[in-house]
């Protein structure tokens, strides 16, 4: 047997999932939060973000209760750490 760190039904840690707008090149960050659920996305800005968002969840963009209802924050940092 070998020496190992990890023990019987640990599981490795939760990395945030990251959707990612095609195209962007740019360092902004933001959380979509929306029916209780949350989302990281890097985007160009607010509405792109809420944009992909929806898209991920499978939400009609157009729906008037999802631009009125759906939060969006801009991170100020990278999410997932130095290599994440």
């Amino acid at each position: 047997m070998r020496n190992s760190i990890d023990y019987p039904g640990e599981r490795a840690p939760r990395r945030p999932e990251i959707v990612e707008q095609p195209g962007y090149a740019g360092k902004s960050y933001f959380v979509v939060s929306y029916a209780g659920r949350q989302l990281t996305v890097r985007a160009a800005d607010r509405t792109a973000a809420l944009f992909w968002a929806a898209k991920r969840w499978g939400y009609s963009f157009k729906r008037q209760e999802y631009h009125q209802n759906a939060a969006v924050a801009k991170l100020n940092y990278r999410p997932g750490g130095l290599f994440g």
